[in-house]
């Protein structure tokens, strides 16, 4: 009877090993190897050819009042779309049009990456760096690394470099990433910064391939000397989707912050839940 429990337990000890090593870096690398293209489909369809008898001024004149109204359209569509992604009329006349980057978040308590026309406490360029942790549990771990280079007010270019490893029953598996964004700064009050950016991202160790990256953020600056910064980076290699979510709880000290919270990684069909804590400068 002791014997069978004890091989109970055995088999049970090695399920649940099995089951919390079962590779979601060597599951997720596989699936950005495979090409999903869809050969196209095409389906025959017979017309029959109408006769008309409209004139030719008939047609000349719903021509040219078709062009006159798609131009129209596509000149009101431009003009809301940049002032819904660059910036309304309304804006110009605000103080956020003219905000400054700020020599570093909370240098003077009421303000955080950007302060209101100064004189003394403004930047013409900025780069912040920062480095995190993340463990999902004891057999999966790794490092982000991350430089924001800030110029212009409102643009930035970000790097960031992952490495995950994991612990398998065959073996260790690793994964690492590299993106590079141009980030627009849509947002730019005292107490909050959003952005939106384009660019790439490429996997490398045996995957080797790089694809379209979109990212959103925002740092909301509670009150010194805490902020809460959300951020999410889509990317696509061979049609399978490569993610990435923050939410971070930071602490500032002068030009330092201390960072903890949250990250999510999606590579394929793998989803992986972290705990991050990290350190960060801006210079």
């Amino acid at each position: 009877m002791t014997r069978k429990v004890f091989v109970l337990f055995l088999f049970f000890i090695t399920s649940t090993v099995t089951l919390s090593q079962t590779g979601k870096l060597a599951k997720g690398k596989q699936s950005l190897k495979e090409n999903r293209s869809v050969k196209p489909t095409f389906s025959s369809s017979t017309t029959k050819a109408t006769s008309s008898k409209r004139s030719q001024r008939e047609y000349n004149e719903d021509l040219g009042f078709g062009f006159l109204l798609k131009e129209l359209f596509v000149k009101l569509f431009a003009y809301t779309a940049y002032g819904l992604v660059v910036e309304s009329p309304f804006e110009k006349e605000s103080k956020m049009h003219d905000a400054e980057l700020s020599n570093y978040p909370y240098k003077q308590a009421y303000f955080g990456n950007y302060i209101y026309t100064d004189s003394i406490n403004y930047n013409i360029t900025r780069l912040d760096v920062y480095t995190s942790y993340v463990k999902e549990n004891n057999n999966l771990s790794g490092v982000n690394l991350g430089v924001d280079f800030r110029f212009l007010k409102r643009l930035s270019l970000g790097v960031h470099f992952t490495e995950l490893k994991e612990k398998t029953i065959t073996g260790k598996e690793s994964f690492s990433s590299f993106s590079s964004l141009l980030k627009y700064h849509r947002i730019r009050t005292q107490k909050i910064d959003a952005w939106f950016g384009l660019g790439f991202l490429h996997v490398g160790n045996n995957v080797n391939n790089s694809g379209f990256a979109f990212g959103l953020g925002a740092d909301w600056f509670v009150t010194k000397p805490v902020s809460i910064r959300v951020s999410h980076k889509w990317a696509n290699i061979n049609k399978r989707e490569v993610n990435n979510l923050k939410l971070l709880l930071k602490y500032h000290i002068n030009r330092y912050h201390i960072a903890s919270g949250y990250e999510h990684f999606k590579i394929g069909p793998s989803k992986i839940n972290t705990f991050s804590v990290g350190i960060g400068a801006s210079f």
